[in-house]
This record gives structure tokens, C-alpha cells and sequence, in this order.
């Protein structure tokens, strides 16, 4: 148990940039502790215009009037803190690694919401690295934050079952909304002076930001392993196949497993009552829906008629 003196009011700084941190940011507005001020990452160019765009939190925390800092260098993030005192930073998602300097000039501390259950998924994309996994079973922990990446002691968890048929972008939606919960009861146990933390137990993975091709599909892997991959990578950065003729990328929207449909060589394509089949390594994947290169979104069966006979995906 950590003693911590009681405080008579908490004083919270929150930093957060993209809106799976909304939830948190307004659930501790709402609170009866007070949001000094948030830390966000500076506005980037977004768009085929390039256009100078604000994070969803800093649009959030204009709304309700809390007082937004941009910082870029570490002098920056000090400049903030010293002018808002907090006594406890939270995290979600915020984009920055953190010095000594920093971690150390907050009385207790900075505290992260990580969107997976610690150690397991440790980095910068812990829900589809999940999902591709196959894992049925994930979670949010709320940690202090250390030098290390992800490695300091918790001190809440929730847990999440995750469907069969979940997308990873569907489940990270559902711990955004649970964060809030942990978090406040963190802010109240370090109130009390009752906070509780536990270090990390068991051997850590890693989740570090994808490749560019993380969503390329190779159709001699299992039926299971590639519609694990659409549903973790399927929305953002997308998964693609390549045609065997020539090479041209067709994206995949919508899919699933054809457990019934067998016999086919990876790659190979049949048409199908709801789209075209896919040979896996095992049974095939059955597309509903896909984007051929250059072209807009259509229905996978449309496709398919407008191909040349014997066509398929590179395996």
C-alpha cells in the first residue's frame, strides 16, 4: 500500500489527443475534482488539402472552456504544468514519450490508460494486435507511468470480452467508454490516501505501431488468421489483396469466414450466394464487399463478374 497524504482538492491536468480520449476528458469535467488544464498534440495537416486541423481532444476541451496546451519540446510541457499545479496528470493516448523532468514534477504522478491487459500488449496499438491475435479477451489498466514503455505498476483493471466477430476499431470503442470508471475510482483511492498498485506479473508483448503492409492478406495462412487480420487491421490502415494477372490492389471492406466452403487453393475465387469465396490455407473467406484500385466501393459479386475466367489473388 502507498501512503498518500489526503488532499483537500485535486487538481487534475488531462493529456489526450485523438476521440478515444473524449470520454475521460469529460467524465473528469464533470467531476467533482477540478480540470486545470489538457495537453494535446499540435494541430497537423489533414486531408487531400492539407488541411491545419486541432485534435479532437483540443476541439473537445475548447467546448468546455478548459484551457488547451500544444507543447512540442519538453520546456513546453513544464511551462504548462507550472502554470496549472496539478496535483495528477491522466493519460489517454496522448502521442509523447515523457522525460524524468516531467514524470517527476507531478506530485502523484501521471497515469495512463492503456487499452489492453498489462503486460500482455505493451506499445502503441494494443486492440488490433489483439484482435489479429485472436485474443477473446482484453481489457483497459490504468498504470503509473515510468521510463519504461508501459511497464509501471497498476493500479486498476477492467476487463472485456471480446465477440468472435468484433473489429478492432468496434472494441477499442467499448474501452473508451469503460476508462472512465477506473479512473475516477484511481482519482478517489489517491484522495483517500488508499491507492493500491501492483506491479506488471508475466512475460510482456509488444504492440508497436504497424507496418504499411500489415494489411497485406497472404491466403496460405489459415481462414481463422486471416479474418482475425481483417477484423484487426480491416478499418484502419485497411487489408488488401493482390490480383494474379496484374498485380492491381483490391481492398477489402466486408468479410467473413465460410466455414462450409472448402477445397480451394489459396487464392483461387468462386463465386458465392452472398459475394465471391476465397481459398485459405484452410477454408475460405467469402467477401461481400471490395474497393479495386481506382475505383469506389461495390459489391464484391459485381466484382467478380467483371473479371477475366481464372483469375484470383496472389497466394
Amino acid at each position: 500500500m502507498v501512503a498518500i497524504t489526503r488532499l483537500s482538492e485535486m487538481r487534475i491536468v488531462f493529456a489526450g489527443s485523438p476521440e478515444v480520449a473524449l470520454p475521460t476528458l469529460k467524465a473528469l469535467h464533470a467531476s467533482s475534482h477540478t480540470l486545470e488544464g489538457v495537453l494535446t498534440q499540435p494541430a497537423r495537416p489533414v486531408g487531400r488539402k492539407q488541411v491545419l486541423t486541432p485534435t479532437p481532444v483540443a476541439l473537445a476541451a475548447e467546448e468546455l472552456r478548459v484551457p488547451v496546451a500544444t507543447p512540442e519540446t519538453t520546456e513546453d510541457v513544464m511551462a504548462a504544468l507550472s502554470s496549472w499545479k496539478p496535483d495528477v496528470v491522466i493519460v489517454v493516448a496522448y502521442g509523447r514519450m515523457l522525460g524524468e523532468e516531467e514524470l517527476s514534477s507531478v506530485p502523484q504522478g501521471w497515469w495512463n490508460v492503456h487499452f489492453s491487459l498489462l503486460p500482455r500488449w505493451r506499445g502503441a496499438a494494443p486492440v488490433p494486435y489483439a484482435v489479429a491475435a485472436g485474443d477473446e479477451e482484453t481489457g483497459v489498466s490504468v498504470f503509473r507511468i515510468e521510463q519504461g514503455l508501459d511497464t509501471g505498476p497498476v493500479a486498476q483493471v477492467r476487463t472485456y470480452a471480446i465477440a468472435p466477430h468484433e473489429t478492432a476499431s468496434g472494441v477499442l470503442a467499448k474501452l473508451a467508454e469503460m476508462a472512465p470508471e477506473p479512473v475516477l475510482t484511481l482519482l478517489e483511492d489517491i484522495d483517500a490516501g488508499s491507492l493500491r498498485v501492483s506491479a506488471q506479473q508475466g512475460e510482456p508483448s509488444f504492440a508497436p505501431k504497424p507496418s504499411r503492409n500489415v494489411g497485406s492478406i497472404d491466403w496460405s495462412k489459415s481462414a481463422e488468421d486471416i479474418y482475425n487480420q481483417l477484423r484487426a487491421w480491416g478499418d484502419e490502415p485497411g487489408c488488401f489483396a493482390l490480383r494474379d494477372d496484374n498485380e492491381q490492389q483490391v481492398k477489402v471492406i466486408s468479410a467473413w469466414h465460410d466455414v462450409a466452403q472448402g477445397g480451394l487453393r489459396p487464392g483461387e475465387l468462386v463465386s458465392h450466394s452472398e459475394g465471391v469465396s476465397v481459398g485459405t490455407g484452410t477454408t475460405a473467406i467469402a467477401l461481400t464487399s471490395v474497393q479495386p484500385a481506382g475505383k469506389s466501393v461495390m459489391q464484391a459479386k459485381d466484382w467478380f463478374r467483371g473479371l477475366p475466367p481464372g483469375v484470383g489473388f496472389r497466394a
